[in-house]
């Protein structure tokens, strides 16, 4: 055993004198997190979740028509901050620029609408992605509500309009009713960060393995370092245990890494269930590192362990779930996750982080994870290569 640790200590610290791999061990999950991140917030919809707007604006507050502009606003889930001169900040702190969300509606409303004449909102959303798309579609919606209401108000009360009695149209009946009934346990989709951070660090600790970890092992074929431990007191099993190990060892590096930077600058909660977390991506790291081992002894040329691996990764992260949310995603490609190991990483992390899961409810996707890393590791031996042929 001693033999075996000696190997995967010596093939960890091998790897990574490599400054690349510690650039992609250290620097673009980070660079993914905070991208993919901040590109897919509001990607799970975001229902019920209430967001600051913050609103210049100098007129009477008082004044009916921007009332109802307040009224529709916040029937969109919105917690208005309202700013003028005279209120310059929120609570003595906040500012209006220190708000992504920015509204200016324009003073004397009710004077200006009364009189027919063209008036002209501005807003600001400092978010790319479907994130600003989902705002301001919501703000549109807000502000189309009102001229909606002023035409049915005009229908209702064509002599006295110009009172802008909105109560009135907010009483009015609703003639399509939508009844609401409960279909089982209400799940909040994640979004953002609480998408990114797990699913990104999934796709890296299997990239990190197939790619930084085959290489290694294929250019220690290639020069001939593997020929002359055959011929060392290390049997053919030990030497193939030990740079397993050590692949294991490189993409737990990155496991670990990942989450802490994943708590600590993204504010991820990891949950109660943390420790079973770690347990899960612990054997999707072993899983990855016997597919590293035995990519590594197939390869004939640096060409295919550059260019398989990533292509490989990037194809079972997407349709896995690990960009986006697959709850969101369309139905054949859930179908699809069911068979895919990221699919099945995925879904245990959001049962465990998201949804209330407990222990009990992944533990066929551990069991899978287990089967899976024995089935790779078994390939490695069978398929393993001391030269490149």
């Amino acid at each position: 055993m001693k033999k075996v640790w000696l190997i995967a200590y010596k093939d960890f610290l091998y790897t990574l004198k490599d400054k690349t791999v510690l650039v992609w061990l250290f620097v673009m999950p980070l660079v993914f997190f905070a991208f993919i991140g901040t590109t897919t917030q509001g990607f799970g919809g975001g229902s019920g979740t209430v967001s600051t707007l913050a609103v210049w604006y100098e007129g009477d507050q008082e004044d009916p028509v921007f009332k109802q502009i307040r009224h529709r606003l916040e029937a969109e889930d919105y917690a208005l901050r309202i700013f003028s001169p005279a209120q310059p900040l929120y609570k003595e702190k906040w500012s209006f620029d220190n708000y992504d969300r920015q509204l200016w509606v324009p003073q004397n409303l009710q004077v200006q609408m009364a009189a027919g004449a063209e008036i002209e909102m501005q807003y600001v959303i400092d978010s790319d992605g479907m994130g600003g798309d989902y705002h301001q579609f919501k703000i549109n919606k807000a502000i189309y509500q009102t001229l909606g209401d002023l035409l049915v108000l005009k229908k209702i009360q064509p002599e006295n309009w110009q009172n802008f009695e909105f109560q009135v149209t907010n009483e009015i009946p609703r003639l399509i009713s939508l009844d609401v009934s409960e279909a089982g346990e209400q799940r909040e989709i994640p979004s953002g960060f609480k998408q990114a951070v797990p699913g990104i660090l999934v796709m890296f600790i299997m990239m990190i393995a197939l790619t930084s970890g085959a290489l290694a092992l294929f250019l220690e074929r290639k020069t001939g370092v593997l020929k002359r431990l055959s011929a060392a007191p290390i049997s053919r099993s030990q030497l193939i245990f030990g740079k397993w190990v050590g692949k294991w060892m490189l993409a737990t590096c990155q496991l670990i890494y990942g989450m802490i930077m994943g708590a600590l600058l993204f504010k991820i909660h990891w949950g109660e269930h943390w420790l079973m977390i770690f347990v899960l991506l612990f054997s999707w790291a072993a899983t990855c590192a016997g597919f590293a081992v035995l990519m590594g002894s197939l390869a004939k040329n640096e060409g295919q362990v550059n260019g398989i691996p990533v292509i490989v990764s990037m194809f079972l992260a997407a349709l896995g779930g690990c960009w986006w949310p697959i709850e969101v995603a369309p139905e054949w490609m859930q179908k699809l996750a069911v068979f895919l190991p990221t699919g099945w990483v995925m879904d245990a992390l959001h049962k465990l982080m998201y949804f209330g899961g407990g222990i009990q409810d992944v533990i066929n996707h551990q069991l899978a994870l287990y089967t899976l890393a024995v089935v790779a590791l078994y390939f490695a031996f069978t398929k393993f290569n001391h030269e490149v042929k």
